[in-house]
């Protein structure tokens, strides 16, 4: 071996801003985050096409369960929606009372977190409702405003 391999001193030994900063970490970092956001945003490709009646069928479910089920999905619904609208109100207590920011936010963060819940059970009751699979966040929001569309119309 030879002696200047033993005592290799370089550029990099006394200045290397690169490993400073860490950029290869960061860069890491960044692939993680742009491979997440690209699977959230994709449209995940369905299994199987059926009918609602077909997946009744093929899961064995009786209509009386169907409406347990939406009956519960609307109780949960409410629920999470009352939860959320707690929360919000707690938040500005939060902030106007005690003067908080952080329990303002946290107390915000909470309430989404409700009402996301809220949305997915309601979401689920409202395909019950009208005994079709999946169904767009359009044509929920569409049945909230009026009367469902009969689609044969």
């Amino acid at each position: 071996m030879a002696i200047k391999d033993v005592f290799k001193i370089s550029r990099k030994t006394f200045f290397n801003p690169a490993a400073w900063l860490g950029l290869n970490e960061l860069s890491a970092y960044n692939r993680v985050i742009g491979s997440t956001l690209k699977t959230t945003f994709t449209k995940d490709e369905a299994h199987r096409t059926e009918t609602f009646e077909q997946a009744l069928k093929r899961l064995n479910v009786s209509e009386a369960e169907i409406q347990e089920n939406a009956k519960r999905y609307k109780a949960y619904a409410l629920f999470f929606l009352a939860l959320s609208l707690l929360t919000f109100l707690v938040g500005f207590y939060y902030l106007f009372e005690f003067g908080t920011f952080s329990g303002w936010v946290l107390a915000m963060s909470v309430t989404l977190l409700f009402g996301a819940h809220a949305f997915r059970f309601d979401f689920w009751h409202f395909q019950i409702k009208h005994r079709k699979l999946g169904c767009t966040v359009q044509e929920w929001w569409r049945g909230q405003i009026g009367p469902p569309k009969d689609p044969a119309a």
